[in-house]
């Protein structure tokens, strides 16, 4: 692998810990808004860095499709209308539907 993809799986990994490790050990005294808020927004926003990272390590190989895939994860996300394996589920058969049209 080239030390930028293990630069950024690291990094990925090191949000994750931090968004869902450190919080079981470390205790902030938080508003109970304020703690709903970040409980709703963080996990969304490290499945968009991942998301992000995976449609930039696919766009120079087929970036109709990455970034068709990537809106499509974002929108989602944002609306907050499924889980977020389902979006990955359909993010990628989007991904792969694409490909495969593109190139017939």
């Amino acid at each position: 692998m080239s030390p930028a993809v293990l630069i950024a799986i690291a990094a990925l990994f090191c949000t994750s810990c931090l968004v869902r490790i450190v919080p079981t050990f470390v205790s902030l005294q938080l508003s109970d808004r304020t703690q709903r808020y970040l409980e709703r927004i963080l996990p969304t926003a490290v499945f968009i860095n991942f998301a992000v990272y995976i449609a930039y390590s696919e766009a120079s190989k087929e970036p109709v499709a990455a970034l068709a895939s990537l809106l499509l994860v974002g929108v989602i996300a944002v609306l907050n209308v499924s889980g977020l394996i389902t979006t990955s589920l359909i993010a990628t058969g989007i991904y792969f539907l694409l490909v495969q049209l593109l190139h017939r």
